[in-house]
């Protein structure tokens, strides 16, 4: 059996901010864009794409126009919400799994408990932090090219 890599290719890449802007900056593009809304996710299961406590905006979307590749929010098997990207489409719902996880999750994303596709994220990130020095050492490689 070969194993399922959950993609991303239509899933928004987190814009590394501070704390305080993480949630301003989602609030503000939810109130901008009627039917959004702001959550925060948790847990390593979209690493690398997300990390724990990036603020996620949520839209609801048709089902019609989901894709593979999208993260998308749902209610899980316990009851909770879950940003997953989607796999593949079945005649039953759609497949959905972690970045990092090895299987797909066992509830399938269909019209009953579907929340909405992310279309943007925001890691919060304290100044100096790991990603934020990351982020300058790449600009100071870069610019001896």
């Amino acid at each position: 059996m070969v194993p399922r890599v959950a993609s991303t290719a239509l899933s928004p890449v987190a814009e590394i901010v501070t704390p305080g802007e993480a949630w301003r900056c989602a609030e503000a593009y939810a109130a901008a864009h009627p039917g959004c809304e702001v959550l925060v996710g948790s847990g390593d299961s979209m690493l690398p794409l997300y990390a724990d406590r990036t603020v996620l905006v949520v839209c609801r979307e048709r089902m019609s126009a989901l894709q593979g590749g999208m993260t998308v929010v749902f209610t899980g098997d316990q009851g909770c919400p879950v940003a997953h990207a989607l796999v593949e489409k079945t005649p039953r719902g759609w497949l959905a799994m972690g970045v990092g996880n090895s299987e797909p999750d066992r509830t399938l994303v269909r019209y009953d408990n579907f929340i909405g596709v992310v279309v943007k994220a925001y890691a919060p990130v304290a100044r100096g932090g790991l990603v934020a020095r990351a982020g300058v050492m790449a600009a100071a490689l870069n610019a001896d090219d």
